[in-house]
Order: C-alpha cells, then structure tokens, then sequence
C-alpha cells in the first residue's frame, strides 16, 4: 500500500502494489482528505483529478521503466553473449576437424585461419606431434567477442614400453626404465607397462618396473593401415627374398614392395634414405646377416606376414628408436625380436624377446613374453609420434 498526501491539498492518492511477469504493476486512486489552499493548485471539477493521476502515473511508470531496462538489456545480453559463445565453439570444432587429417603437415606453432570478414576465424596451435589447441573466435576486437579454445591429445601408438592386449609375461632379471633419445631430461620412470586384461600377473618377481603397472586399460589395437597403393610400390622381391648367401642390397629413400624377406648368411641390406617397405608375407634372417640402418635413414616396415629378427644383426646408427618402425598388419600373427634400437606396433601378433636381449624402444602386442636377463629402454620420445586415436582434453570460454 502507498500513501502520497499533498500538503495542503484535499487529495490523498493511494496506490496498490501487484507482482506480475513483467514487474510492479500500481493500481492508484484518489481520495478526498478536505480543503485548503496551498502551493498545489486545485482545479474544478473532474480536471484536477485526471491531471493528477496522469501525473503520479507518468512518475510511477517512469520509475518502473528505469527498474525493468536494465534487467532486460542484461537478459538480452547474456543471450547474445551464450549464442556468440556457442558458435565460437562451432568455429573451434570446424578447426579441430580441418586439422585432423592435415596435422603432420601442419608446423610447430599458430596458423591463423580467417573467413571473409576477418574478425571470425579459427586458430591452430600446434604444440607437439600429439596436442594441439584449436580456438574459435567470433567478433574479434568488438564488445561481443567471444572466444573458445578445445584442446586436442593425440595419443600416441607407443605410449608403453611394453604393451599387450591380453598380457605380458617376463622371466627374472628383466628391467624396464626409460630414457630419452633426444636428450631430454627424465629420470628414467617412464617404462610403462599395461594390458587390456583384468591383471599382470604374469609379470614375475624377477623383473624390476621404473614405470607403472596399468591394467584394464581399453587400449585400442587395431592394426594400421596399409598405405594406399602399396602393393604397386618399386619391386624389390629379387632383392630381398635372397636364395644365395653373401648378398649385398642398397636401399635409398622409396617406398618399396617385397613377396618376402629373407636374409642369407652373410648378406647385408643397407638402409641409405628414408624407406618404407610393405612386406606381404614373412620376414626372416639368418644369424649372420645384417640389417644396417645408416645415420640419417629411417626405415618403416608393414609387416603382413610373420616376423623373425631375432638373431641377425640390427644396426640402427642414429639410436633413435623411431628411424626403425615395424607396423604388424593383421597377417602378422608372430615376430621374434631381439637387441635392437627400434619400436614394434603388431596389435595381433605374440611377442617374443629372446634371452640376453637389449632393447631401446617400445613392444606393442597381442600378448607380450620376455625372457630372462633382458634390459628394456623406452624411448619417451616414442609418445610424439604415431598418433592412434584423438580424445578431446578439454575446452573452456573465455574472453
């Protein structure tokens, strides 16, 4: 209830207060309280009557108008500001989805991405092999600018220094640490172990871990591709699949097609450039044979056959780990390993680590067995390159 009295007046307004939707709304009438004369002029009849609430109704809904504005500009606002966020995301999203299958040929660092108008773009900023962030940004420079940053984890093939699906098995005196190829400093802690399986028990006692133990880790293994037109690659079956001993064989940077390996005795294939070779069958070497990776070379093989490099010699002269990748395509059931500076990724095939052996890389398998007196050094490295999956991290909105 409001009373407004005017001094020396014979009216008395009184006004009652409602809630509706949209605010207060003032229900007013007028009422006589006697005569006088004042400051106030008195009008006859009903004149001084209608002026008077015409008055007292302009001051009220004044009044009101000055509450409700900026409660609705606000409310406006924000919806602009949640739709304008909104698409920020969209942009952001858009820049992830462009990335994806663009992401190694896109350099370390930010690569800006503008539509016509200039200021509604998406930003790249790549930070390694395996993370970048993609930002959207709506309006730039304007009071309604609206940002969104989504960052995207790749995550690597060779996340583990040994890896297997359904278990891994060791013998005594095997360790497991790490290292970094690049000279990065680490404490040597990162030699990871995991399974998608319920348990490691068969990891024994004998074996020493500086890294954790994962189980149950939903991993996906399913092989890599094989890179369109392999089959039609340079064929080098006469080369490589050797019937006589003593055979010497150069390969420089290519890609390359082979039925076979098959190494002699006495027999060495020099790597001088960067090579990926698809294997459609078996591989396999004979102790005195050798396989020699020069400094500088890569060598990336797809194995569709089964593979044993367990007894030759295996020289990797950069001791990077990843100049010597060995992709196991669903055809590789089996591969034999022994001392070498390089990573496997075989998702369907049984791992085998011979007696004595020392490693520098990473195994990734069906189900992992490492014999006795074995060192294993995962290269930390290994977790730049190679993604598998990609898993959105995580995004915000900012300003």
């Amino acid at each position: 209830m409001i009373d407004l009295v005017y001094p020396d007046s014979q009216w008395k307004v009184t006004g009652m207060g409602e809630q509706s939707g949209l605010g207060p709304r003032r229900q007013v009438s007028f009422a006589r309280t006697g005569r006088g004369r004042g400051p106030y002029p008195v009008l006859p009849g009903n004149a001084g009557s209608v002026l008077l609430a015409l008055i007292v109704t302009i001051v009220i809904l004044a009044a009101m108008t000055a509450a409700i504005l900026p409660t609705l500009f606000t409310a406006e606002m924000g919806q602009v500001s949640a739709s304008g966020a909104l698409r920020a995301y969209y942009l952001a999203e858009a820049g992830g989805r462009y990335t994806l299958p663009r992401f190694h040929a896109i350099p370390v660092g930010t690569h800006t991405f503008k539509f016509s108008g200039g200021d509604t773009f998406f930003e790249i900023e790549k930070i390694s092999e395996t993370r970048f962030v993609s930002t959207g940004v709506l309006g730039e420079g304007s009071t309604l600018e609206a940002r969104v940053a989504i960052t995207y984890h790749l995550e690597s093939l060779f996340e583990y220094a040994l890896f297997g699906g359904d278990g891994i098995t060791t013998g005594n005196g095997v360790v497991i640490d790490s290292y970094s190829s690049s000279g990065n400093p680490t404490e040597g802690e990162n030699g990871d172990v995991g399974t998608n399986a319920g348990n490691l028990d068969g990891i024994g006692g004998g074996t020493v871990v500086y890294g954790v133990r994962d189980v149950s880790v939903g991993k996906d293994l399913t092989p890599v591709p094989l890179p369109a037109g392999a089959p039609s690659w340079t064929d080098k079956t006469s080369e490589l699949n050797m019937v006589s001993n003593n055979q010497t064989v150069n390969l420089g940077a290519g890609q390359y097609y082979t039925a076979a390996i098959n190494l002699t005795n006495g027999s060495t294939v020099t790597i001088s450039g960067d090579v990926v070779l698809y294997v459609a069958g078996a591989t396999g070497a004979f102790p005195t044979s050798t396989l020699d990776i020069t400094a500088g070379a890569s060598l990336t093989i797809y194995a569709g056959g089964d593979l044993d490099l367990s007894n030759n010699t295996l020289v990797n002269h950069d001791q990077i780990p990843a100049h010597f990748i060995i992709y196991g395509l669903a055809g590789c059931q089996d591969i034999q390993w022994g001392s070498a500076c390089g990573a496997i990724y075989a998702p369907m095939a049984d791992i085998l680590l011979i007696n004595g052996a020392v490693v520098y890389g990473a195994l990734i398998g069906e189900t992992i067995t490492v014999k006795n007196t074995i060192d294993i050094h995962y290269d930390e490295d290994l977790g730049d390159i190679a993604p598998d999956s990609v898993h959105v991290e995580q995004y915000f909105t900012g300003e």
